[in-house]
């Protein structure tokens, strides 16, 4: 989404992930966004969030999902990581997986084969995958580093069922199936300046998800009390899944 500075906030946050963190300025030397971003972030409850779109989603012969400020592909590639070790076959109706960012040098990178990791996200991924790591990643012949990152060959067969673009949500909106579809918006929503700015694009996404829809956050994007705005545009957030909503 395009961003032209960063929102005045009362709030502070420093996200507890970092393994692969990039700040935009602009010409002014303001902060635009930060690209901070992790495997399997913990403001997601992976497990519970698979179990219910299982359910939700099992009668639909096939479910749009759609990540944007996608960053480096790390949370599409742990979605999709997901699905295939949860889902097996079934995973098929899920993917690929849309993914977008309005950096255009993040999605360069995304498209790479490569991507940067340190040992964090190494034991995260085998902790959701039972320790196949090596069923996803080339374990670089050097390690993984404890304080630092490292770039990590990505199998083709994680990559393929991700496709990257460049796009600004608040102008793509159009493009965004209007069923049976799951929005991942996390984590970015303080950069857009204004509440009424906010509430503008939520107009836009609420018509694109009333039809068996799910809108997906984060943890930064409760810093401008993000869920009581979407509770007065008609969201409903799910049991048991903070940060998960569905329209009313």
């Amino acid at each position: 989404m395009r961003i032209n500075s960063i929102t005045n906030t009362p709030y502070t946050y420093k996200p507890a992930f970092a393994s692969n963190t990039r700040i935009v300025r602009g010409k002014d030397g303001r902060l635009l966004y930060r690209n901070t971003t992790n495997f399997f972030r913990d403001d997601l409850n992976w497990k519970e969030f698979a179990a219910f779109i299982r359910e939700k989603y099992k009668n639909a012969e096939k479910v749009n999902v759609f990540s944007y400020a996608c960053s480096d592909g790390s949370e599409p590639m742990s979605l999709v990581i997901l699905l295939k070790e949860i889902f097996g076959q079934t995973s098929q109706k899920f993917l690929p997986v849309i993914a977008k960012d309005i950096d255009k040098t993040v999605i360069y990178f995304a498209k790479s084969d490569f991507v940067n990791m340190d040992y964090m996200d190494y034991e995260v991924i085998n902790r959701y995958t039972g320790g196949k790591f090596d069923k996803y990643f080339v374990y670089p012949r050097g390690g993984i580093g404890f304080e630092y990152e490292y770039p990590v060959r990505v199998n083709p067969e994680l990559n393929n069922q991700i496709k990257y673009s460049i796009a600004d949500i608040n102008v793509d909106t159009h493009n965004i199936t209007d069923k049976n579809t799951i929005l991942f918006c996390r984590n970015f929503w303080p950069y857009i300046k204004s509440t009424e700015e906010r509430v503008d694009l939520l107009h836009k996404l609420t018509g694109k998800l009333k039809d068996n829809g799910l809108l997906v956050t984060g943890n930064y994007d409760d810093t401008v009390e993000l869920g009581k705005i979407l509770s007065e545009e008609g969201f409903t957030r799910v049991k048991g899944l903070p940060h998960v909503y569905e329209t009313n």
